[in-house]
């Protein structure tokens, strides 16, 4: 007998169902992501897997560099800071909404895996899990990401990429226009 007429049901949603947890790190939960307001740049932290090494290598970088010249096609997404880490890529993005960010997100990691397989001569997985995005809501917010990442390392040297809602807020820093009162 298959489906609900077994006895027990489908299944359902019980301790310890579903895929084990592979490594100590946990992944992403599947769950909906927030609603994205394009007024509010996200920062978004991948983990890169092990085996793949260092990223402060010369050849990753540009590997990387190509990754984000090929997101920025984009009309919706815009990557507006990029660092590398020892385990992650942090990025400070925008999109104009949710869909727009998950295929954003999606087109850079598809690019930055095939780069940075390349660059390495290896096959197999960059990405092990989900992106992680942080919603900035607020200056504060921004102005700690912007300092978390600091533009003086050829990481950030992206290509000329249309940062309206950052532009604005840095603008805003500077004294030469009032804060709206949506922020």
């Amino acid at each position: 007998m298959t489906g609900p007429a077994r006895s027990g049901g489908w299944g359902g949603a019980r301790h310890g169902a579903g895929r084990p947890a592979r490594g100590a790190i946990a992944s992403e939960p599947h769950k909906t992501r927030p609603e994205l307001a394009p007024r509010h740049p996200v920062h978004v932290t991948a983990r890169v897997a092990r085996t793949l090494g260092s990223l402060r290598r010369r050849r990753a970088y540009a590997a990387l560099h190509r990754a984000v010249a090929t997101s920025l096609a984009r009309p919706d997404f815009r990557i507006v800071r990029l660092a590398l880490r020892a385990s992650r890529i942090e990025l400070v993005v925008e999109a104009d909404h949710k869909l727009a960010l998950a295929r954003g997100m999606q087109g850079f990691q598809i690019a930055a895996a095939r780069a940075l397989n390349a660059a390495r001569r290896r096959t197999g997985t960059v990405f092990p899990d989900r992106y992680r995005p942080t919603i900035l809501r607020t200056r504060h917010a921004v102005r700690a990401a912007l300092a978390a990442l600091p533009a003086r390392h050829p990481e950030a040297a992206l290509p000329s990429s249309p940062a309206p809602a950052l532009t604005w807020l840095l603008r805003i820093e500077l004294g030469r226009v009032r804060p709206r009162p949506r922020w």
